[in-house]
This record gives C-alpha cells, structure tokens and sequence, in this order.
C-alpha cells in the first residue's frame, strides 16, 4: 500500500478546507485518486473523478447584522425622548444694560425683560423686584417705573408659570440713578452763562452728581 506523504497529505488538507469555505455555496467538488494513491480533490470534472457532497460551511467570523429602523427603540433613545417632554426656561432683563447711569430727575425708568421657555404651557406671569421689594407682578414683558430714588438700584426678574410655579430668576441688573441738584452753584452763577432769568438747565451734565 502506497502512504501519502506528510507534505501531501497536509497540502490536501489546505485545499478541502479552501474548497469547503469557498463564497460560492454552488461549487461542485470532485475527488479523484492518482496512480501513486494521492487523492487530490478539484472544482473540474476530469476523468476518473467522481462527485463529492459538500455541505454549505458558515464562516463564525460573519459580521453582525445591525438593527433595522424598525427595531424597538433602546432605553438610552427612549430617555432621550422623554427628555423632549422637560420643562426649560430662562428669562433675563433686556433693559436697561447692566450697570447703566439713568439721568431722570423724574427718577423714570423703563424695564423690559424676555423670557424663553419650552414645554410650557398657560400663560406666564412675571414678578419685578426692586431692591428686594416687589414692584410689579402681572403678565407684561415690561413696566415704567416712578419716582426712584437717585443712587443704585437692582433688579430682577422671576418667572411663573400658569398654576404659579416658579421656573427662572434672572441675574440681578445694578444701575445708578443721576438728577440734578439745585443746590450745586454751577447751575445758580447768574448772569455768568448769559441767562439772566437764572432757570435751571435740567438737561445740561453740569449739574450731575
């Protein structure tokens, strides 16, 4: 009896595992025997050969199948879709500008303030204070203010829902309130300024403190 040589019978062994694990599941393989007893198998038909069965070998290595859209959502996708349903507000003062110097002997200023708000619904309502006192509490998005008092001042903001539950403070907006004083002799010189009725100029900087 002929034995197959170590070499062979490895090299044989690459092939069956090459042809078995080929990409296409149609091949048909042949095994045919030589005169010194090799068997050498062969995707052609030659004489002598016969057919051999091979089964269809799944490689382990197949890469994963990804999700369809139509897959179920996963919990971190759901949580983000229920962050959608959040509560999200602010509000801040749009006037006057920070730290801004307000000549009204009148002591008159303007406030005006914007709110920006998601999921909320109602209407809004809105609280000023002034100096830690409540000054003006309704639904307008600004107020005139009377007679304050010359020096600093702050204000802030605070917003409400419908039901009255609290959803954003604004920063707290410093500003400094000037009037003239007729009691500063730049304003009472006489006829020093050619003005010899000695009125007030109210609109003049000389007489700022």
């Amino acid at each position: 009896m002929t034995r197959t040589p170590f070499y062979l019978t490895l090299l044989l062994g690459v092939v069956m595992v090459g042809l078995f694990c080929a990409p296409s599941s149609h091949a048909q393989v042949y095994k045919k025997v030589l005169e010194d007893g090799t068997v050498v198998y062969t995707d052609k038909k030659e004489a002598g050969a016969e057919e051999v069965q091979v089964e269809s070998v799944v490689s382990e290595f197949e890469p994963v199948k990804r999700a369809t859209d139509g897959a179920p959502a996963t919990g971190t996708e759901s949580a983000d879709e229920e962050g959608d349903d959040n509560v999200q507000a602010s509000i801040a003062i749009t006037s006057p500008a920070h730290e801004a110097t307000i000549r009204s002997n009148e002591g008159i200023v303007n406030v005006t303030w914007a709110a920006q708000t998601r999921n909320v619904k109602g209407r809004l309502n809105y609280q000023l204070w002034v100096d830690n006192q409540l000054t003006y509490e309704g639904p307008s998005a600004g107020v005139t203010l009377r007679d304050m008092n010359r020096g600093e001042h702050r204000l802030r903001v605070r917003l409400f829902d419908e039901s009255g539950t609290e959803l954003a403070v604004s920063d707290t907006l410093v500003i400094f309130i000037h009037q003239a004083s007729i009691y500063n002799p730049a304003l009472n010189s006489g006829n020093s300024s050619g003005n010899s009725s000695g009125n007030v100029n109210m609109g003049g900087t000389s007489g700022q403190n």
